[in-house]
């Protein structure tokens, strides 16, 4: 798998988008990026992020928007992501893990309770979209 969404300039469009909100580009990312780690886009099973990796996190992220935004839970997603994508120690998880734990950086860094909330629901949504791209292109 290639490491194309590693690149420093992906990485600080990540930080402006759940800073600022999505946008056209980060759609379109979200959609490069879910088929870069699904097994049609890295070109093998053994490369790609699983969708029950994906998942248990999206799971996560998806319980803290129902009962409320808690920086403490948020913060413990680090480690849960560590955890999970390393276990496997895929290209894809790899790949997963920088670039998502950019986002949560983006939202921990806010200076007010109320710009953390906005940024969370931003990267909850940038969360979902590279998730439904993962799975359109076939994430197992």
């Amino acid at each position: 798998m290639s490491t194309k969404f590693d690149k420093i300039d992906d990485i600080q469009k990540v930080t402006v988008w759940i800073t600022n909100g999505l946008d056209a580009e980060a759609i379109k990312y979200s959609e490069l990026f879910g088929k870069e780690l699904s097994p049609q886009g890295s070109g093998k099973d053994k490369d790609a992020l699983t969708t029950s990796q994906i998942r248990n996190i999206y799971g996560e992220v998806q319980r803290l928007k129902m009962k409320g935004f808690d920086k403490t839970s948020l913060l413990l997603l680090k480690p849960r992501l560590a955890y999970t994508t390393e276990r496997k120690g895929t290209e894809g998880s790899k790949n997963f893990r920088k670039i998502i734990d950019k986002a949560l950086d983006a939202v921990l860094s806010s200076a007010t309770e109320e710009e953390k909330k906005i940024r969370f629901e931003n990267f909850a949504n940038f969360f979902e979209a590279i998730l439904a791209y993962h799975r359109s292109f076939g994430g197992k």
